[in-house]
């Protein structure tokens, strides 16, 4: 029996260039994955912060911009002078997030007078604030309950901190400020 020629079909020859269906696809296998990744980083590592007010000048300027750390206190305490986001606690009356500095530590008596922090009686040097912006009003003693820090801002006579809402749960601490980015002039580590 004679078999029956097959007949060839013609295929299309592929189009120039990119086609549509790969571009989707090239899409898909880029595109998605990134945003993944970045909601990934941006809910459990890393935030951009924008600072509103002046509270933290000289440190930090109004609108500077930096990179929140929120895994640095997965692994060990604040520490004193870290700089800190937080949500505030509900006697700040705000809804927003702080930048602060760490200045008491739990179980630590802190004092203000002509100026000058004391912690346990003894003077705090603080090396970051320039004289002008040294605390007028006096305040204390304080003592920081466990579980919870001393917070206030390097622009003394312009913050509204732990002087004035009390000590700050460490669980409202998101995460220590990283690196600034923005402006470039003074990209670098927040200190």
């Amino acid at each position: 029996m004679p078999k029956k020629p097959v007949k060839k079909t013609a295929s299309k020859p592929e189009p120039e260039g990119y086609s549509l269906r790969r571009f989707l696809k090239d899409v898909y296998e880029v595109v998605v994955p990134a945003v993944i990744l970045f909601f990934i980083i941006h809910t459990f590592f890393l935030q951009a912060q924008v600072v509103p007010s002046p509270s933290m000048h000289p440190t930090i300027m109004v609108h500077d911009q930096f990179l929140l750390n929120k895994t640095a206190y997965w692994f060990k305490q604040p520490q004193r002078f870290d700089i800190i986001v937080f949500r505030p606690p509900a006697a700040a009356d705000f809804n927003g997030d702080f930048v602060k500095r760490i200045i008491g530590l739990p179980r630590e008596t802190i004092r203000v007078h002509a100026g000058v922090v004391y912690i346990n009686n003894k003077p705090l040097k603080e090396p970051f604030i320039s004289p002008d912006r040294a605390p007028i009003a006096d305040y204390g003693p304080f003592i920081v309950p466990d579980g919870e820090v001393f917070a206030m801002g390097d622009n003394r006579n312009n913050s509204k901190d732990s002087r004035y809402w009390g000590a700050l749960p460490v669980k409202n601490i998101k995460g220590q400020a990283w690196w600034r980015y923005w402006p470039l002039s003074r990209m670098g580590i927040v200190r």
